[in-house]
């Protein structure tokens, strides 16, 4: 048998150079900052992934709103766009609101009669900043955002014939 390769640890031991290399001493130090490191850059993801969550469902909840004062007043009125730059300013979004897939029972004052579907869609942005250099500007991603949210008129119009 080949004595030289036998070690301590027995046959199948690293030659005397290479256990050197397996010292430990101090190994767990770095391991405990570099799990630190990881799981310190993994909550700072998840923390800045929340803002792209929060814009969405601030998103939401306008649409939500404007849908619901559209039901109510059976038409796209001025109450309507008052909920809707009224969100906008407290949540300091800016999305564009479009009214889709209506008849109007009278096009000019934008009535929509009683049990007529409407759809509301808001689009917008949200610039999701990967890096923020402090001698340049930041690099982003522009996130696309559309919530469509269907809603029934809740009034009766008696038009004059």
């Amino acid at each position: 048998m080949n004595s030289q390769h036998r070690g301590i640890r027995g046959r199948a031991s690293l030659p005397r150079p290479f256990q050197k290399l397996l010292n430990k001493e101090g190994s767990s130090y770095f391991d405990l900052i570099i799990k630190t490191l990881v799981v310190i850059t993994l909550m700072a993801t998840v923390i800045s992934f929340l803002g792209v969550f929060t814009t969405y469902l601030n998103l939401n909840h306008m649409c939500r709103r404007v849908v619901r004062v559209v039901e109510l007043e059976g038409q796209v009125s001025n109450a309507a766009y008052d909920v809707f730059y009224r969100l906008k300013q407290q949540t300091g979004l800016s999305p564009e609101m479009t009214v889709e897939d209506v008849a109007y029972c009278d096009v000019q004052d934008q009535k929509i009669q009683l049990r007529e579907t409407f759809t509301v869609t808001m689009k917008y942005s949200h610039a999701f900043a990967i890096f923020k250099p402090s001698f340049a500007p930041p690099v982003e991603i522009h996130i696309p955002m559309k919530v469509s949210i269907g809603g029934m008129s809740e009034k009766y119009w008696k038009l004059p014939e």
